[in-house]
């Protein structure tokens, strides 16, 4: 797994490139984690890289999201492949991310109030 955090105006991009499983989720984590204890609000996680997501990369972002929320900021997702997308419809998290097709979309999201 590759972690890249790339800052964006007052976003965060998360790049991500490989499996978000068991054994990749605490560096992820962590790359959140560290950015929202430093004042972060707004982040786009890309997930154009990954091919695989697990349960435990589904909570992973599932934390993203509430921690984000409960500071009054947003998180947006972009990038989902086919194999990836359709693991969010299945657990239904497609309904609980704000998920777009490009960055600039994700951003442009992230960066209004």
């Amino acid at each position: 797994m590759e972690v890249k955090v790339e800052q964006a105006g007052k976003a965060v991009v998360i790049r991500l490139c490989g499996r978000l499983d068991a054994a990749t989720a605490g560096s992820v984590e962590n790359a959140f984690l560290e950015r929202a204890e430093q004042g972060v609000k707004s982040f786009a996680f890309d997930l154009g890289g990954l091919g695989y997501i697990s349960s435990a990369g589904l909570r992973v972002m599932l934390l993203a999201a509430k921690k984000t929320r409960s500071a009054g900021g947003k998180l947006a997702l972009f990038g989902l492949g086919d194999t990836v997308r359709e693991v969010f419809e299945i657990s239904g998290f497609l309904a609980i991310f704000a998920i777009f097709g490009s960055e600039d979309d994700a951003l442009a999201f992230v960066d209004h109030p």
